[in-house]
């Protein structure tokens, strides 16, 4: 399975409004605009069904067994950087806090560069799917609660997702050193746009 996804890096806010616009169609508006730009595959793995949503991983990453029942799937994310994690919660319907305030808790977890930019939030609604995410950059604080990093991840980066559809919604959050995320991000995105309600 290939999904046709945006180009380099520099042009955040386009790049969502590109990716799903290819994949799905302009079905509705995404936060940020700009025209389109010259597209690359990412080839995805067969859909994961579990909890009421079907999406697909990146076929280069590494999936693994979930270390907790509200983890509804586990990856290794591999890079020039070194590997990352990425992890999907469901706490059950309506559970988890919602996108807002899950979006400042990730805010919350990453120290920007000085001078860096304020992440802004993108968001796009297709399939009876709305994906919101942010992508930080900096240093990715240790988690408190065993997942990754252990300790303090300097030059990291962590990107966190928010799906919304019937039953759910479902938390990604994706973490690892800056320059595998950076490679990785279109794969990312790309395994966003797959998310399907099941059925």
């Amino acid at each position: 399975m290939t999904i046709p996804i945006a180009g380099p890096r520099g042009r955040a806010p386009a790049l969502g409004l590109t990716l799903l616009l290819l994949a799905c169609g302009a079905d509705a508006p995404a936060e940020g605009g700009g025209a389109q730009e010259a597209t690359a595959a990412v080839e995805l793995s067969e859909p994961v069904v579990a909890s009421g949503l079907s999406i697909a991983l990146p076929a280069a990453w590494n999936r693994l067994e979930p270390r907790s029942a509200m983890r509804m799937l586990e990856a290794e994310i591999p890079g020039a950087g070194g590997p990352g994690e990425i992890s999907a919660y469901y706490f059950g319907p309506g559970g988890g806090g919602g996108a807002a305030a899950n979006v400042e808790r990730w805010k919350s977890q990453v120290v920007l560069e000085p001078g860096a930019p304020e992440p802004t939030t993108q968001s796009r609604e297709s399939g009876g799917v709305r994906r919101t995410w942010i992508e930080l950059e900096g240093t990715v604080k240790a988690s408190t609660i065993g997942s990754f990093p252990t300790t303090d991840l300097h030059d990291g980066a962590l990107f966190g997702a928010v799906i919304e559809a019937p039953g759910g919604p479902w938390y990604l959050r994706a973490v690892g050193p800056g320059a595998t995320m950076r490679e990785q991000r279109q794969a990312f995105l790309a395994m966003l746009d797959s998310a399907r309600p099941q059925g």
